[in-house]
């Protein structure tokens, strides 16, 4: 915005200087046009003077010199205004309170103790000890027979409640108690005064006498002292040095854009409430219930056992001699 407003300002300054120099040029030509005319008519009036006398008028000519003065102008510009509007913070019912409990704490400090040396050591070794019994003896509990066990069998037990049930609740409410001040209301101010303690007399003050003290006498120190020499340094050649030159940035100037504000209006929701509904129902009626019942079922199963391979016998019916193979056998 800023970037806007200042070369308007400029344009408009510019302007009006123009406009004063216009004027200015212009009351300057018409000044020179009137003393021309002037000086011609008292010519004309001379050439008559040696006939006539009469009265010369002098006429007085103000010339107005422009003065340059500072014009104020009225730019309008955008004024930002803050316009407050409520913010609701969702707050938890009930609502939290941390409350600070003050807590002892132990602080342990180290304190020396002194520890004798060398430190003894005492440490416990457990041993057997054997007590001297005569013999056992039997120790008879008496049994009840039958045997009672009591068992706790729960049972509902119904407690009566009013109808509607009352519910008592406590509302925190201002007690205004009334603290008696007195009127006027009394102010004591304390006020700096300078008491002034009386001194009878000047009374002696001790002051310490120096004394002589044994000074060693000096010996000589050895100091090393620094001095500073030139190391140079072999550089091969020159060598670049980049520098960074500035380059133009563009800034992005935001502009202020008219927003959407939410504002939440409170609105009435509808929320079914269940209950119950109650079915008139004219007699009891059978419901049947499938009701799963085992049945045997005889599944084969597969038993290996051997069997012998069949012998095959071949005969010639034409008489001849036995041809191929007479007896073939074959054993598993």
């Amino acid at each position: 915005m800023r970037m806007f407003v200042f070369p308007c300002l400029a344009l408009c300054v510019a302007m009006v200087s123009c406009a004063e120099e216009a004027a200015a040029a212009a009351k300057d030509k018409a000044a020179a046009s009137d003393d021309k005319t002037i000086e011609k008519r008292g010519l004309h009036l001379g050439d008559y003077g040696h006939h006539h006398h009469e009265h010369i008028k002098t006429v007085t000519i103000e010339k107005k010199v422009p003065v340059p003065y500072t014009v104020v102008k009225h730019i309008p510009y955008t004024v930002e205004k803050k316009v407050p509007y409520e913010v609701k913070v969702p707050v938890p019912e009930p609502y939290i309170v941390e409350k600070k409990v003050p807590v002892h704490v132990k602080e342990y400090v180290k304190v020396p103790v002194h520890v004798p040396k060398p430190y003894t050591v005492e440490k416990k070794v457990p041993y057997e000890v054997k007590y001297p019994v005569d013999k056992p003896y039997e120790v008879k509990v008496h049994v009840p027979q039958p045997y009672e066990v009591i068992k706790k069998i729960p049972y509902e037990v119904k407690v009566p409640v009013p109808q509607p049930y009352e519910v008592i609740k406590k509302v925190p409410y201002e007690v205004k108690v009334e603290v008696p001040v007195p009127k006027p209301y009394e102010v004591i101010k304390k006020v700096p005064y300078e008491v002034k303690v009386p001194v009878e007399k000047p009374y002696p003050v001790e002051v310490p006498k120096p004394y002589p003290v044994e000074v060693e006498k000096p010996y000589e120190v050895i100091v090393e002292k620094k001095v500073p020499y030139e190391v140079k340094v072999p550089v091969d050649k020159p060598y670049k040095v980049e520098v960074e030159k500035p380059y133009p940035v563009h800034v992005k100037v935001p502009v202020p854009q008219p927003y959407t504000v939410e504002k939440k209006v409170p609105y009435t929701v509808e929320k079914p409430v269940p209950y119950e509904v109650k079915v008139p129902i004219e007699k009891p009626y059978p419901v049947y219930s499938e009701v799963k019942v085992p049945l045997h079922k005889e599944i084969p199963i597969p038993e290996k056992y051997h069997v012998e391979a069949p012998i095959f016998e071949h005969h010639d019916h034409h008489g001849g001699g036995h041809g191929g193979y007479s007896h073939y056998s074959h054993h598993h």
